[in-house]
């Protein structure tokens, strides 16, 4: 037997160093440990979330609170140069030892100077104050916050002040935190551009003679850290006794652009996380797919013309798109989160050219545009001089058959197409065949009803017979075992 366990070894040794390269290449896409309490990358383009873990267990966001403050903030003022007034409630009002860049009462900075003391500096009594200018109260500025957060889908998040200062109730998760960051870089250049400031420098003011220079807080974009990443364009950090270490950060890794939020991290952890999970998700594969069909998707309007003073169809008219849509998508990305929006018009008028662009698709995942494509005419539909050629417009579009002929109106494509699938109910609805299916499918109905009627009733008398009641105890049948009903 050992003679033979030789060779075996041997052989298991030699297939163990002979695995293809890409069993090294699963490995290296193996999620990297941390040790979070909640974790998510979301691809900003899509919104599809790439990795995650208790992503949507609830957790205190500590001062990442303030991304979604400054999103509020750009949704209501369109001069950034308007300036805000610091009352005794906002400067005030925060604890001592929190974050601030000490504001007087009285004191006024521009909107756009407050939100680089906002998202760098996470200065407390600059939320605050932002609040009060916005929504007239600080009550009324969250309630603007919560409203905020559920039209971007953070159905689990509920914020109970601008700031991020501990609060019974004021929670958020990862997936949450990841979609209001998608939304505030999506909308606002300007955000993303102050979250990618090193250091900002407020002129002075009323209160203040001196230049005041506001640093960031994130490590991931200040060169000489341990934890510089070149990829990362910003950040907002976060930190309380209760909610640990915070963290919510852009990146683009060549072209692919990605968010990752880390929750109750623990000291400088959630930058080497961040990182570690930035790493992971740029090596995921991405592929071409196919997000439009152009073959499955073909839409027919009807061509109208006046003739003798009246406006009358004299062709349907099928529309196409010329080409495939694609995109580079997630390897495994459904296709089903994608959404299409139709405009197309009712109908057209005569003459119509081949090639004529009358409609559109716009294709997208989680509110980003994904792209658009044409539907073209594919025929040409030439005006008329008689209504006695009606019947003959097809000739002119180079067709010898009726254009329904070629193109049934069972072709009528869905209002939101699908890559793979067609709607069959609103080709059914507009079926010309529909009509005359009416008076077999009701017959066929009240000849269901009826056997179903016909049937109860002859099972009634049946059970009937099986059952009989005497002496005030309901037996069975003798067909039966006897029972006994209590």
């Amino acid at each position: 037997m050992r003679i033979l366990q030789l060779p075996l070894l041997l052989l298991t040794a030699f297939v163990a160093t002979a695995q293809p390269p890409y069993e090294e290449e699963a490995l290296a896409l193996t999620p990297p440990s941390y040790t979070s309490g909640g974790v998510v990358v979301m691809c900003a383009d899509t919104g599809l979330v790439l990795y995650g873990n208790r992503e949507h267990d609830a957790f205190y966001p500590a001062s990442i609170t303030k991304v979604m403050t400054a999103l509020t903030v750009l949704d209501h003022v369109q001069d950034l140069n308007e300036r805000i007034t610091f009352s005794y409630d906002a400067v005030f009002s925060i604890p001592r030892n929190s974050s601030h860049i000490s504001m007087d009462v009285g004191e006024t900075l521009s909107v756009y100077e407050a939100l680089h003391a906002l998202l760098l500096r996470s200065a407390n009594e600059v939320a605050l104050a932002l609040a009060e200018y916005v929504a007239g109260s600080v009550e009324e500025f969250v309630e603007l916050m919560n409203h905020r957060a559920v039209s971007v889908g953070a159905l689990e998040t509920r914020f109970v002040n601008p700031t991020g200062l501990p609060a019974v109730g004021h929670v958020t998760t990862a997936f949450d935190m990841a979609l209001i960051m998608r939304e505030a870089v999506r909308l606002y250049p300007i955000f993303e551009e102050i979250i990618a400031t090193r250091q900002f420098a407020i002129p002075p003011t009323e209160r203040q003679a001196e230049t005041r220079f506001i640093n960031t807080t994130n490590q991931l974009i200040r060169p000489g850290t341990p934890y510089f990443n070149p990829h990362v364009i910003g950040s907002k950090t976060g930190w309380t006794h209760a909610a640990g270490n915070t963290l919510v950060t852009y990146a683009n890794y060549e072209g692919r652009r990605l968010i990752v939020t880390v929750l109750q991290g623990s000291g400088t952890d959630p930058f080497r996380e961040t990182t570690s999970l930035l790493d992971y998700a740029s090596r995921l594969p991405y592929e071409d797919r196919v997000v439009f069909n152009a073959e499955s998707y073909i839409r027919v309007v009807p061509v109208l013309q006046e003739v003798d003073g009246e406006m009358k169809e004299v062709y349907r008219l099928p529309l196409q798109a010329g080409d495939d849509l694609l995109y580079s998508l997630p390897l495994g990305f459904d296709l089903t989160m994608l959404r299409y929006d139709l405009t197309v018009p009712e109908s057209v008028t005569a003459p119509v050219s081949e090639g004529d662009a009358l409609g559109s698709v716009a294709v997208y995942a989680q509110n980003v545009r994904l792209g658009t494509v044409n539907l073209l005419a594919q025929s040409t539909v030439a005006e008329i001089s008689t209504s006695a050629s009606l019947a003959d417009n097809a000739g002119a579009s180079g067709e010898t058959a009726s254009a329904e002929s070629a193109y049934p109106t069972t072709l009528h494509a869905p209002s939101n197409p699908s890559a793979t699938f067609g709607n069959f109910w609103d080709a059914l609805r507009d079926s010309d065949q529909l009509a005359a299916l009416a008076v077999p499918l009701t017959v066929a109905f009240l000849g269901l009803l009826v056997s179903t009627v016909v049937f109860a009733t002859r099972r009634k008398r049946r059970m009937k017979q099986f059952f009989y009641v005497g002496g005030g105890k309901r037996y069975s049948s003798p067909y039966f075992n006897s029972y006994r009903y209590r």
